[in-house]
């Protein structure tokens, strides 16, 4: 018998994807099923098998979380859409530039849905794009009933929970889900190029290369918001300025910066039912924050 011939290396980075992609379509569907709660139905005669599940309320507005009130996970997804688009029609009626961002994007990648079990919105922004926002009054800014805008150091608008480190917040005032708005400033600085695709089913190295660039770099204020983010650098005695009640005092602070070109210009991708912007190298952007193995799901603490 004549020895197989090993498949092609492009063939097999296409299965390995593909294989990928059917376990992230698994794991999605069965998220669906199960979440973070279990709450009783209000009925003292409903049976243990008619449960309802119930979000926590954790990473949601506390004004509007209404206590004793179920929320539940398929809620949460049509609110989180709803929300996304309710967003984006502000921003572009103000003409300010923006892009989905870190695990908005990844879900967007995965399947052209949010993350089912994620806890907000990610946005981005450019820094003139906040300063837009920032001299432009609600009514002016259409902002749409059962919404409200927040938005640091503005004249015209309260400041809510924003920062330093997440200046704008659009927040749903029905359940108390927010979209995180980061504004992102230009800068020159050196990057190293430590980012690759996974082309077999091995383990990820921690590093996967040695490139070391200096160009023009995007990014937001190093903060503890990017503690995940798997290649980005640890930036010692930062003060992000982060005040929320949900700011983790063990967590630590990040740099997230990446070349411009990962970012611009912009390109048109699907979530759910509409179109949003997203950055023009999504793989490699979606990389250097989730790690190399990114099409591979876990659910979050």
């Amino acid at each position: 018998m004549k020895p197989k011939r090993p498949l092609p290396p492009a063939r097999t980075l296409a299965l390995v994807i593909a294989a990928q992609l059917l376990l992230c379509w698994l794991f999605l569907l069965a998220a669906r099923l199960d979440d973070v709660g279990v709450q009783a139905a209000d009925d003292p005669s409903t049976s243990s098998t008619s449960l309802r599940r119930c979000i926590s309320a954790a990473h949601r507005d506390r004004r509007y979380v209404q206590a004793g009130v179920c929320v539940t996970v398929q809620e949460r997804a049509g609110a989180f859409a709803d929300l996304l688009y309710a967003l984006k029609v502000v921003l572009e009626n103000a003409h300010v530039v923006y892009w989905i961002d870190s695990g908005t994007l990844l879900g967007v990648y995965r399947a052209q849905q949010l993350v089912p079990w994620d806890y907000n919105v990610d946005i981005g922004i450019t820094v003139a794009g906040l300063s837009s926002l920032r001299s432009m009054a609600t009514d002016t800014l259409q902002v749409t009933e059962g919404y409200e805008l927040t938005v640091f150091h503005s004249p015209l608008h309260e400041a809510g929970e924003t920062s330093t480190a997440v200046p704008v917040r659009f927040v749903d005032t029905t359940f108390g889900f927010y979209a995180n708005v980061f504004a992102f400033a230009e800068s020159q600085g050196v990057f190293k190029d430590d980012v690759k695709s996974v082309t077999a089913a091995e383990m990820e190295n921690d590093v996967v290369g040695n490139g070391v660039l200096v160009e023009t770099l995007a990014g937001p204020e190093p903060s503890q918001m990017w503690q995940r983010c798997v290649h980005c650098p640890v930036i010692q005695d930062a003060d992000d300025g982060i005040t929320s009640k949900d700011a983790n005092v063990n967590a630590v602070t990040k740099q997230f910066r990446v070349p411009r070109d990962w970012l611009f210009p912009l390109r048109i991708c699907k979530v759910e039912q509409f179109e949003v912007k997203c950055p023009a190298q999504t793989a490699p952007y979606l990389m250097y924050i989730f790690g190399n193995r990114f099409l591979t799901p876990e659910l979050w603490d």
